[in-house]
């Protein structure tokens, strides 16, 4: 009987397109980054198709094996682990045929991530927001309350974070569209207390050239109603199964994986998610 082991973290790199207007953003360290796995799959073959079925699509990831599924989701800091360390593992595919070849893997993640920014973040504005850092959630800084608002409204925060100390802050997947759509699809908080706001958009890749590492990304629209995301990525060389276990090399950084954004009139902090840096090889 064969067991092999698939790292689901060697695969995961979030390639989200923002539109930002008239402010600075700039990339900073995470020290926290916890992601939420829920499905794992193997794919024979991938064709190009429409980002909106990438979920559910038998073409965008052909002859699809299931290896690791959680309905609760397994979070993993990828954070924690250094350079080249495997950090754990999700699934075991003994239902893969000997012989086949898998060209791709589709991961279904949650769409809510917990980041901390391991330093104060200068927007590069001046003076104006100069120390964004992350603070705990909580329900005061959305309308109603995070659960409600999750996908529909962004908060702001003042510098300094909790006292000059940065906490674990949840960030979501908002609702939002393709490149080439131009309506608004969320709210941002004008306030800490979110007790105004903006009508902003949101857009994502409408096609794989407009991604960084992945083949295809889901789009999370306001008609989507789950809680999860859905990305196709091509191993770096085609898998085929054989009665020895693969070996999984992996190293990911992530010490570009949040973005801090002035809004407000530069007197607030945004936050988004960023990729780390993911290099996997399976051989």
């Amino acid at each position: 009987m064969k067991k092999i082991k698939l790292l689901i973290l060697s695969i995961f790199l979030l390639n989200i397109n923002f539109i930002f207007v008239n402010a600075a953003e700039v990339k900073g360290a995470a020290d926290i980054y916890k992601v939420k796995m829920h499905k794992l799959e193997l794919c024979t073959g991938h064709t190009t198709g429409d980002m909106d079925d990438v979920a559910t699509s038998t073409t965008q990831c052909q002859g699809a094996v299931t290896i690791g599924s959680s309905a609760a989701g397994v979070e993993v800091d990828i954070a924690s682990v250094s350079a080249g360390a495997v950090a754990g593992s999700f699934g075991d595919a003994m239902v893969l045929p000997l012989g086949e070849t898998y060209t791709h893997v589709r991961v279904t993640l949650n769409r809510n991530m917990k980041l901390r920014t391991a330093a104060g973040i200068d927007t590069g504005e001046g003076s104006d927001v100069n120390n964004c850092m992350t603070i705990a959630t909580t329900d005061g800084m959305y309308v109603t309350d995070e659960a409600t608002d999750k996908y529909t409204h962004k908060p702001v925060v003042a510098e300094n974070g909790n006292s000059g100390v940065s906490e674990e802050m949840s960030l979501y997947i908002y609702n939002g569209q393709q490149v080439g759509d131009n309506q608004n699809t969320f709210s941002l908080c004008q306030n800490a207390s979110c007790g105004s706001v903006s009508a902003s958009g949101w857009n994502y890749a409408a096609v794989a050239s407009e991604l960084t590492s992945a083949v295809a990304m889901q789009t999370m629209r306001s008609s989507v109603s789950t809680d999860q995301l859905s990305l196709i990525y091509a191993l770096e060389s085609p898998y085929t199964v054989a009665l020895i276990s693969p070996q999984i090399d992996m190293s990911f950084s992530t010490s570009q994986g949040i973005m801090a954004k002035e809004e407000v009139s530069n007197s607030f902090c945004s936050f988004a998610i960023t990729e780390p840096t993911v290099t996997i090889t399976i051989k």
